[in-house]
């Protein structure tokens, strides 16, 4: 008794799977012809299906020039990509792991890593990688092609890259070759999953059996790796492409075999292998039995075999003339009866519609007469729309009675349908197939479908989930597994749910197998919350964070995205124990700081919105994902304690660009210097509206009033609080760096401010504003024109006395320059050092001026 043991995993993979439903889907869709660059899949059995489908293969590109090209699993060079003709539909069926391993291989060429390739170098997947991997890329089988020639060609670095079929343990031995001959190794692991899996499978199996059949064609890598891992593993292999290859010399002595298969090879195949070895099993059985019978009497039969020829012999005269014997000749009639079927009650049969009307269909079954369907048999259940048949159709009937003598024959079409879903109903209830059938109706509990007999779907049987209105589904076509079948009591119960578990789990498994950090991934969005967004990637759920959704500012993730779009995002970790994926999608949208410099260049004045505020400023959005900052101290003219006194959170404002980091992501603004900006240019404008007779009296005003305020500025900058002076005259982006690097010590630097601000007013107020005021009348007597062409020259000489006020009034508040007032102001600049030492451990000195 021979034991029949399957491998674990087996059959069929993700790529290859894929790669078929392309093909299947192209010979559907068009255009025609359908061609393949080489052999889909490695599998001679499934090429001759798909051939005799209608699907061309294509050993060369120039082969091609219409219709659809389909690029096998395996992958193509960049060469032949290139010559793919652009009237060509072309459809990548690359597997995702093959085309992994070209990306791996083009990013080690482009980091200026040599590149090596673990595999085979004529298999036509590790020529496309090394048609990726630039022109210095080498390949070798294994660590014993590693030897002296070689080194010298690879230098110091490489990049290792792994035939997807690889062996895991191959790979590893290279590498450790590579390392002890001093090269610096950069691994990717290139390997299949499945490929891994089906490996490490085999090899169990090939310690538990006596003999290992590797069901798969003899070109594929995969399949002879196989082969390989079994003959390794002390077990007696060989390789059959289908059930034919099998001979049964092969399981002599043998009490267990084991089927594995590789990732080209369908589930029917492995099935008929499986099938083939239980039938020369129970043959061999069969001869063991009749040679253990036959033994004892094997001399007498010996004996008595020349009288039983002579006997056979005897009788050959004898039955000769009984055969000579001519037959009786048939009536006309019976003749013409012969050309008829013969119809017994209860047949099902095919026939054609000859004519329908209101009564019915008459219907040709072959037999003397048509046969009438009524025309309720083409009603459907549940108020679905009547069967729509016409002239020429052909349908399946049930015989229900037979009338020799007159001719007459009924028939009925729901009788013979619904003898036809049963059959199939127990199909698929044994062989756990899927049904589909449209929904019929809603009923208490669950839902009606027509299956040709009524069959019943629990309302729990409907989704995944619950489901409130089942309304919903009356009209559309379900996909279900039989739960229950009775024929007796006409009951069936199907289950939808059970074929959404199935392909969520098994796209959940694929999903898991194939995504990978950095991957750019569609997905559903399943659900919105506050901090984010869920999104479906194939059976596993990610979740898309409040931050990563925009490079712009998000309130609510139902701003961006809906429930049930699809979108695209990037992987950004993947947590394989806790079953998390973290996703971002502003990393698959333009980046707004890439032409922030040319968009927005220094001294450019734009409007934005302030988007929130702080002790040290505001925060100013110039566009949806450019933020930059106000400095408290470019806010306003006027000195303020707290940026809310002047600006809110959705304010609009002005803002002039004093500098900007994009490698940092920072810009720094103000709104000061753009009211400046807009307030000149307005001037400006009004200057060239003045009439050219009073440009005199101009002169004079325009004299003495920048006189005054450059005299009565110190107001507002004390010069006591040198400090604090010298931190509000620097440049405002240096201004804006230090606060955001002491936004901790800002309330301490406000608490030195209010006691160095109060003592230091009064003393440097009055000989400024005497300067100013003295400076500004002569300058204004010198102005006044005796004649009106002796205007030019007093109004020049009033400018260098303006010069030297506006010098001697902002000296005591210029940053970085020493200090020419007498020692008594010096006395007054102690608190703003003292204040200097408060703030020196939150912030450096040259940040707080």
């Amino acid at each position: 008794m021979i034991q029949v043991k399957l491998a674990k995993r087996k059959g069929y993979c993700f790529g290859v799977r894929r790669a078929i439903e392309m093909v299947e889907k192209a010979l559907e869709e068009g255009p025609y012809p359908i061609w393949t660059l080489g052999p889909v899949i490695h599998n001679p059995v499934v090429v001759e299906e798909l051939a005799r489908k209608g699907v061309r293969i294509a050993k060369d590109v120039s082969q091609v020039d219409s219709g659809t090209l389909i690029l096998r699993t395996h992958g193509t060079t960049l060469e032949e990509r290139r010559r793919i003709p652009r009237t060509v539909r072309l459809i990548d069926a690359t597997c995702p792991f093959v085309s992994r391993a070209q990306q791996e291989a083009s990013a080690h060429a482009a980091a200026g890593r040599r590149v090596l390739i673990v595999g085979d170098k004529d298999h036509p997947e590790v020529k496309g990688i090394l048609s990726h991997a630039g022109p210095d890329a080498l390949c070798v089988k294994d660590a014993s092609e590693i030897g002296g020639a070689l080194l010298e060609h690879l230098g110091v670095r490489v990049g290792l890259v792994a035939q997807t079929t690889s062996r895991k343990a191959d790979v590893e031995r290279v590498m450790k070759e590579l390392k002890k001959k001093g090269i610096c190794v950069d691994v990717s692991n290139t390997i299949c999953t499945a490929t891994e899996e089906r490996q490490q499978a085999t090899s169990e199996l090939a310690r538990e059996c006596d003999l290992v059949l590797v069901v798969g064609g003899r070109t594929s890598a995969n399949t002879r790796q196989l082969l390989r891992i079994a003959k390794e593993n002390s077990a007696e292999a060989y390789l059959v492409e289908s059930a034919e290859d099998v001979l049964p010399e092969w399981f002599k002595g043998k009490h267990s075999v084991g089927v594995t298969a590789g990732a080209s090879t369908p589930d029917r195949v492995i099935k008929e292998v499986v099938g083939k070895v239980e039938e020369l099993e129970k043959t061999s059985l069969e001869q063991e039995i009749e040679e253990a019978h036959e033994e004892p009497g094997q001399e007498q039969a010996d004996v008595r075999q020349p009288e039983t020829q002579e006997q056979v012999s005897s009788q050959e005269p004898q039955e000769s003339p009984s055969e000579s014997q001519p037959e009786e000749e048939k009536t006309p009639e019976q003749l013409y009866d012969e050309t008829f079927k013969t119809l017994r009650e209860g047949d099902i049969v095919k026939g054609k519609v000859m004519s329908v009307d209101e009564n019915g269909a008459l219907v040709d079954v072959g037999y003397k007469s048509e046969g009438l369907v009524p025309a309720h048999e083409f009603q459907r259940r549940g108020g679905l729309g009547p069967e729509q048949v016409a002239p020429g159709d052909e349908i399946m009937v049930y015989v229900l009675s037979v009338d020799s003598n007159e001719g007459g024959l009924r028939l009925s079409k729901r009788k013979a349908d619904e003898e036809i879903a049963w059959k199939k109903l127990e199909q698929a209830y044994l062989e756990q197939d899927i049904v589909e059938a449209p929904v019929a109706q809603e009923v208490k509990g669950g839902l009606v479908v027509d299956v040709g007999v009524r069959g019943f779907v629990p309302a729990s049987q409907v989704e995944r989930g619950y489901v409130n209105d089942l309304s919903k589904y009356v009209g559309q076509t379900l996909r279900m597994k039989v739960l229950e079948l009775d024929r007796s009591k006409n009951r069936v119960i199907l289950s939808q749910r059970v074929v959404l578990e199935e392909e969520h789990e098994r796209l959940c498994k694929e999903t898991w197998e194939t995504i990978a950090e950095g991957q750019v991934r569609t997905g559903i969005v399943k659900g919105i919350t506050d901090f984010g967004v869920f999104v479906d990637l194939g059976g596993v759920d990610g979740l898309l964070h409040i931050s990563e959704l925009s490079w712009g500012r998000v309130n609510h993730p139902s701003e961006v995205v809906r429930e049930g779009q699809e979108l695209e995002a990037k992987v950004l970790k993947i947590d394989r124990e806790r079953g998390r994926i973290s996703l971002g999608r502003k990393q698959v949208l333009p980046d707004p700081w890439d032409d922030v410099d040319e968009k927005y260049p220094v001294g450019a004045v734009v409007k934005g919105e302030v988007t929130r505020t702080a002790p040290f400023g505001a925060f100013v959005q110039i566009e949806p994902g450019v933020e930059g900052l106000v400095h408290i101290s470019e806010i306003s003219q006027q000195h303020i304690a707290k940026p809310e006194d002047v600006v809110n959170s959705g304010d609009t404002v002005m803002v002039k660009v004093l500098r900007t980091r994009p490698e940092e992501r920072k810009i720094s603004l103000s709104i000061r210097q753009a009211d400046q900006v807009l307030l000149e240019s307005r001037s400006s404008e009004e200057d060239s509206e003045i009439p050219a007779e009073a440009a005199v009296e101009l002169s004079a005003e325009e004299a003495e009033q920048p006189a005054i305020e450059e005299a009565a500025q110190p107001e507002e900058v004390p010069v006591a609080d040198e400090s604090a002076a010298k931190a509000e005259s620097e440049e405002p982006s240096e201004k804006a760096e230090a606060e955001e690097a002491v936004c901790g010590a800002v309330e301490a630097e406000e608490a030195v401010e209010e006691t160095a601000e109060e003592p230091a007013e009064e003393p440097a107020e009055e000989p400024a504003q005497e300067f100013a005021e003295e400076a500004a009348e002569e300058a204004v007597e010198a102005a006044v024109p005796s004649e009106e062409g002796q205007a030019e020259a007093p109004v020049c000489d009033a400018v260098e006395p303006e010069e030297a006020v506006a010098e001697s009034a902002e000296a005591p508040a210029g940053a970085g320059e020493p200090s020419e007032e007498p020692a008594e102001e010096e006395k007054l600049e102690e608190p703003a050092e003292k204040r200097e030492e408060a703030a020196e451990g939150q912030a450096e000195p040259e940040d707080l001026g």
